[in-house]
């Protein structure tokens, strides 16, 4: 099977500006739990909380990446990952999850190399078919539901 066979029809690939305006409302929400504390509290009883809170947000996220190949942000604009061979499949833990995100975020980490990987990573997205190194490393695209 081709690329061409597995991306047909080519509409129904997320555009970029849903892409990005789905990882802005995900970001959104992460700020709209931190603000309200401030982050160099020392009370033990926010300090906790903000943590409580922060979890069961990472929770809700990972369930329905893992369920339904979508983040919050990724619902709201109505675009899902997909498995890259089979589009109506949604990835596995390990590809979402993992290989997704964790070595995503590992590479950000890295001093230098983690800006570099920053602008190549987005940059490719704004080729055809619209993947991100992220979604070539985890087998994963992004498509309109």
């Amino acid at each position: 099977m081709n690329s061409q066979e597995i991306l047909e029809p080519t509409a129904r690939l997320a555009s970029l500006k849903s892409r990005a305006q789905a990882v802005f409302i995900d970001i959104f929400i992460l700020f709209a739990i931190f603000i309200p504390f401030n982050i160099y509290s020392t009370k033990k009883s926010e300090i906790i909380y903000l943590v409580i809170v922060y979890s069961i947000f990472v929770c809700i996220q990972v369930y329905f990446l893992t369920k339904r190949g979508q983040s919050i942000g990724k619902m709201i604009f109505k675009v899902r990952i997909s498995q890259f061979d089979n589009q109506a499949k949604v990835p596995s833990f390990f590809k979402i999850i993992i290989l997704r995100i964790v070595v995503n975020d590992l590479m950000y980490a890295i001093p230098i190399i983690g800006l570099i990987y920053l602008v190549l990573n987005y940059s490719l997205a704004l080729f055809s078919p619209h993947r991100c190194i992220h979604d070539y490393i985890s087998g994963t695209i992004v498509v309109k539901v």
